[in-house]
Order: structure tokens, then C-alpha cells, then sequence
């Protein structure tokens, strides 16, 4: 279920440090470093938008290679957010590895 950010810091227990994806991205991911410029904490505002505090993000590429550090994230209200394990590419990685 798509989520914006501000749902999904909540969720994981008002901490930051979770990974997502944006439908719109190929082949990139993101950590989400901090929300209004902390890493922990309930956000002030009403939910689900919480005054639209910024959040900050490190931006990864497929393969795991950073791409971009403490970058802006643009458009955290967005319902066009999904978590994400890095977890599942070094799998995938792993099984083709293992195909030769």
C-alpha cells in the first residue's frame, strides 16, 4: 500500500531510517535520514501531512552504490511512496549469481 512519507515515519515508530521507493523512479532507491531535520520523534501537525515538514534522504542506485547524500526529498506528501528492503536485490543478485 503506497503511503507518504510522513504515514510511513509514523509508522515505523516515529523514526526515521526506513527505505523507500517512488513509482516514479527506475532503478533507484532511498534511506530516509530525517524528518524536519531529526532522525526521531513524533512530528507536530495534524496527520496525514503534519504541516509538510522537509525530510531527508540518501538516494541509492540499483546495484547499491550511492548516488546522492542528505538530499531534499521532493514531494514527501506524495501517496506515491512504497517501502523497501534492499535486502531483496542482494537476493535477486545472489540467484543470478549463481546461474553460471
Amino acid at each position: 500500500m503506497n503511503q507518504n512519507i510522513y504515514q510511513m515515519y509514523a509508522a515505523n515508530g516515529n523514526r526515521a531510517g526506513f527505505y523507500v521507493r517512488r513509482n516514479s523512479w527506475a532503478q533507484t532507491y532511498a534511506r530516509v535520514v530525517a524528518v524536519d531535520g531529526r532522525e526521531a520523534g513524533p512530528l507536530s501537525g495534524r496527520p496525514p501531512y503534519y504541516g509538510n515538514p522537509p525530510v531527508t534522504m540518501d538516494v541509492y542506485n540499483w546495484d547499491g552504490t550511492v548516488r546522492a547524500v542528505a538530499q531534499p526529498l521532493s514531494c514527501p506528501g506524495t501517496y506515491g511512496y512504497s517501502l523497501f528492503e534492499p535486502e531483496i536485490l542482494m537476493l535477486s543478485s545472489d540467484a543470478r549469481d549463481g546461474d553460471d
